[in-house]
């Protein structure tokens, strides 16, 4: 049941990021195109791609945590026992989780709350929509850390797991 959640979460990440990413290149020609063919410059382009750009980087970066594509640091990990290595992880998994949810997820919150009234200059949408992306990937790093200690799967299956053992 995890496993078919993680997998359709992982879809439609996936789906809404590629998506997301494909818009971005469109919006980006034409900001090329109106600013040096046109010689009339695009008033929404430039934002609408900032902040695209930071939600397909939280959510993304969320399933990257998920599929183990982030940056870790094995060398110390490694000297240890299997056992030994096991409690650690879990004790990463445990703080990852507690960090997510207070900064991620609470502070996410907070900021969502406090700049809802904004709007954004050429948009015109409420600056929360923007930061609504941390504690949305602060939840799907929760989810995916607490899958990873109930489960004890070490994220998602891949064919090309490498680790650089230094």
């Amino acid at each position: 049941m995890i496993d078919k959640t993680n997998h359709v979460l992982g879809k439609i990440i996936i789906f809404l990021s590629s998506t997301m990413l494909g818009l971005m290149v469109l919006v980006a020609i034409w900001q090329v195109i109106s600013r040096y063919v046109l010689n009339a410059p695009s008033t929404f382009s430039e934002e609408f791609l900032r902040y695209s750009l930071i939600w397909v980087t939280m959510i993304g970066g969320a399933y990257a945590f998920h599929l183990k594509k982030h940056i870790a640091i094995e060398m110390m990990l490694n000297r240890f026992s299997d056992r030994v290595q096991k409690r650690m992880r879990q004790f990463v998994q445990l703080f990852l989780i507690a960090f997510a949810l207070v900064v991620m997820v609470y502070g996410g919150i907070q900021l969502v709350s406090l700049t809802l009234s904004q709007q954004t200059v050429s948009l015109g949408i409420p600056m929360g929509y923007v930061y609504l992306s941390l504690p949305i990937s602060g939840l799907l790093i929760t989810w995916f850390s607490m899958t990873e200690l109930l489960i004890g799967k070490a994220g998602a299956e891949s064919e090309h797991d490498q680790t650089l053992d230094l």
